[in-house]
Parts: C-alpha cells; structure tokens; sequence
C-alpha cells in the first residue's frame, strides 16, 4: 500500500492555516489604541492638505502680492463712493469684490481687478471647505476622549480645545484680521512694502489661519491613551 501524504487525500478540502483559537484577541486597551491611531492617521492627511494650501499661498504671496494689492488700490481710486477704503473683515473684504465683479465691460484697466482679488479668495474659500473636515476630525477626537478613561497629559487634550476656538473666531467672517500682528512664523508676510501696510492683516489672515490649523493638527496627533 503506498503512502499519500495527508494534505492530498482530500485535494477538495483546504487544511486551515489557524483556527479562531490561534488568533489572539485584542484587549480593550489594544483596541482604542489602534482607534487613536487610526484617527491620527485621518488628522495627518488632513495636515498634508493644510500644508499645500500654505506653501502655494506662499508662492502666490511672492508672486502675485502686489499685482492684487494694486487691484484692490485701483479699485478703491476709481470708484470711491462704492469701494471703502478701510475693510478688516472678510464680510467686508467680499463685498470690494463683489462690487469689483459687477462692473461692467467696457475694456478699462479697473475690470480686471475682480480676477486679481478672486486668487486671494480662492484660498480663503478652500480654507473654509477644509474647516469643514477640521471640525468633522476635531468632534471626532473629543468623542474618543470621552469615550476612554484617561488619556495622557490631559493639557494637551486642552491646548487643542483652545485652538479650536481661536481657529472657529478666525474663520467667522466677522473675524478683524487687522488683529494679525507679530506673527514670527509668518514673517514673509512683512515683505508688504511700507506704503501698502494697510493690507498687512488681509495679507496675513490666510497664513494666520493656516498656523492655528496646523498647530491644533500637531497637538492632537501628541494625544495619546493612558493605560490604567
């Protein structure tokens, strides 16, 4: 009688690998562990975005800085009466431009102004888009934290809660953003020559914005759960 090894007697049935008892099971603390880690991964991508936004409004602020603040000066110049000279929030910041879109066509140089102003609100506008996935992310993390008992160094827990403020008062469009000053890690932003400084806090508010976002994603990525 000739020998015919066990795995071929039965070509049909496939021996499992392991069984559910081989597998070893995850602990309560194992679990939220990995939810934690899944959740930073979530806020990393989202810093990634963050920080696109930044370096391209930082190509724009050395490329195209002026040919909008002279847009913004033109328009101010021609139309007078429609156009306010002062504006520090962006409620007011969009009705210049609102004003600068409705002119109509009649081949002055003023008429272009609308498409210089509209490439500095491009980037306010996908900042609120991503305010959106930062709140989403942010009631994410606070939903964890309530759901476990004890994370590590609870103060880091609240500096994210403070920045969350500070970043829901700047993104209101009522926010002053000639508030915006001595900002060190934005110093580029002072590039603005001296007789334009008037538009030192517009020219500031998209990379204001841009540091608290990313201070909060850093933070919250440094939340991590404590074993009892």
């Amino acid at each position: 009688m000739s020998w015919t090894p066990r795995s071929l007697r039965n070509p049909g049935i496939m021996t499992p690998l392991s069984t559910p008892r081989d597998t070893p099971r995850m602990t309560p603390f194992e679990l939220k562990f990995m939810e934690l880690e899944r959740l930073k991964k979530e806020i990393s991508r989202h810093l990634g975005k963050l920080n696109s936004v930044r370096n391209r409004y930082m190509d724009w602020f050395d490329k195209r800085r002026q040919s909008f603040v002279d847009a913004v000066k033109l328009l101010q110049i021609t139309f007078p009466l429609l156009v306010p000279k002062e504006h520090n929030t962006m409620k007011q910041f969009r009705e210049l431009y609102k004003t600068a879109k409705s002119l109509p066509k009649r081949g002055l140089p003023v008429e272009k102004c609308a498409d210089r102003i509209a490439e500095f609100l491009q980037f306010v506008d996908e900042l609120v888009e991503l305010k959106v996935t930062h709140d989403l992310l942010y009631d994410k993390l606070c939903a964890y934290c309530d759901s476990v008992s004890r994370i590590r160094e609870q103060d880091k827990k609240d500096n994210v809660d403070e920045l969350q403020k500070t970043l829901t008062k700047a993104m209101s469009e009522d926010f002053d953003y000639d508030s915006v000053h001595n900002e060190r890690d934005n110093l580029y932003t002072y590039k603005v020559a001296q007789h334009d400084h008037k538009f030192h806090g517009l020219l500031s508010y998209v990379p204001y914005v841009l540091k608290v976002a990313t201070n909060m994603c850093y933070w919250s990525c440094q939340i991590y759960l404590e074993k009892e």
